[in-house]
């Protein structure tokens, strides 16, 4: 498996999202109807979601979507730090600041999997009751609209992801569609659930830019 792989095993939230050809809002709404198995590292403000590659297979089988196979990885070869991050879909500096690896570190496929118990041990579970999921098809499908994606689903390789990745707006929660004074506990919620998402949503971008800036070769010259 090459280094400079767009995704890995696990996959960020817009990754997740160009894959199945929805927005990053509906992603989440599918894994808090628990449609889609959701992994956490971190905690608190830091705390993001990953999403495993086969789970977004059975999702777009589920919505009538196309996903490619996940590239099979080489697992003859030792893994390299960088190897680790793409695999687990984190960066190599978080790993070696929580002090999961090391910088020099190579392992072989059996201590990654050991790895992986350890930083994924399972996934969330949803706490969403009956009448709040009820609603949230209505709105993923909504929100699909307009950020003009489609359900004909992602992109047959991950070459092709790169340049729409970086580039694509996320859909708004315009001031005037707040809920009013006399909105419904339901609305609130709604509109409180859409604002996270979309927070989350800048705090993944604000990492990859972090990653972005760190690697940059015009970086601490």
């Amino acid at each position: 498996m090459e280094v400079n792989r767009v995704i890995g095993h696990y996959l960020r939230v817009q990754d997740a999202a160009e894959l199945l050809g929805v927005s990053p809002v509906t992603i989440r709404w599918y894994s808090q109807q628990g449609w889609l198995p959701t992994y956490r590292v971190g905690r608190g403000r830091v705390s993001h979601r990953r999403f495993k590659y086969g789970d977004i297979m059975a999702l777009a089988r589920r919505t009538g979507r196309f996903v490619p196979e996940e590239p099979q990885w080489d697992q003859t070869s030792d893994i390299s730090l960088e190897m680790a991050a793409q695999y687990l879909g984190l960066s190599s500096r978080y790993l070696v600041d929580s002090g999961w690896l090391e910088p020099s570190v190579r392992m072989k496929w059996s201590d990654l999997a050991s790895l992986e118990s350890r930083i994924y041990p399972e996934p969330d579970r949803t706490l969403n009751d009956e009448t709040e999921e009820r609603g949230l098809p209505m709105l993923g499908n909504a929100a699909e609209q307009q950020c003009g994606c489609g359900g004909r689903g992602g992109q047959g390789s991950h070459g092709g992801m790169r340049g729409r990745m970086h580039g694509r707006g996320g859909s708004g929660w315009e001031q005037s569609e707040m809920p009013s004074q006399e909105a419904s506990l339901l609305a609130l919620r709604r509109a409180k659930r859409h604002l996270e998402a979309k927070k989350a949503d800048l705090e993944d971008q604000i990492q990859e830019l972090e990653q972005r800036i760190a690697k940059h070769p015009d970086n601490g010259q």
